[in-house]
């Protein structure tokens, strides 16, 4: 895992990957450990694989650690400044968390899973966390919208620019193309999953 991709966004707080186990076992500051539900875990334990730790310096409050357990189902991994200078994204094989830099104690919310692409939309103040079948876009203050399943499978941004996010995905064996519109993440073109699958399938 590399270090911070910034994107276009402005993150109030410097963060470092692996950093170096003290020692003597101190790290100086306050160390959390949040657990697959995001929840800080008193005896954290990451059953599924090796954790993501990290340091963290932001510009308001005192300098942290954090261990983001393993065991998520998609192939992303990654740290991810969002639109909020003070909301970090952490993504741990698929597993997406979400922290308040100020605020670690309170925990890191879970924003999504098996996520296989992270992308920004260009002149926008949104973060995409996108999944074979759906897409959930960071903004201030957190998650701005969610598309709900969109596609049978192989969901992949192309581009994301000048309001419009186009998208290809396999629809039952078929290569598509659809847009959404960026701000709110509602489809403008391309076939809709409802016109051919079931609503009591796309939950």
């Amino acid at each position: 895992m590399g270090g911070l991709e910034n994107f276009h966004f402005a993150p109030a707080f410097g963060v470092s990957v692996d950093p170096e186990f003290p020692g003597d076992g101190d790290w100086g500051c306050d160390v959390y450990g949040f657990g697959r539900d995001g929840l800080v875990e008193d005896d954290f334990h990451s059953a599924w694989g090796t954790p993501t730790i990290i340091e963290v310096i932001p510009s308001e409050g005192d300098r942290w650690v954090g261990k983001y357990a393993a065991g998520g189902l998609g192939i992303a991994s990654g740290l991810y400044a969002t639109p909020d200078p003070f909301l970090l994204c952490v993504v741990v094989d698929g597993l997406a968390y979400m922290t308040d830099v100020r605020r670690p104690g309170e925990g890191s919310l879970v924003v999504h899973n098996q996520v296989s692409q992270v992308m920004a939309v260009e002149g926008a103040s949104l973060l995409l966390l996108v999944r074979a079948f759906d897409i959930v876009a960071l903004g201030i203050g957190g998650v701005a919208w969610r598309t709900g399943r969109i596609a049978v499978d192989d969901l992949f941004v192309v581009s994301a620019t000048d309001g419009v996010i186009e998208c290809t995905l396999d629809n039952l064996g078929g290569s598509d193309t659809i847009t959404l519109e960026a701000a709110t993440g509602r489809q403008l073109g391309g076939t809709r999953l409802d016109s051919f699958w079931p609503p009591d399938a796309l939950a």
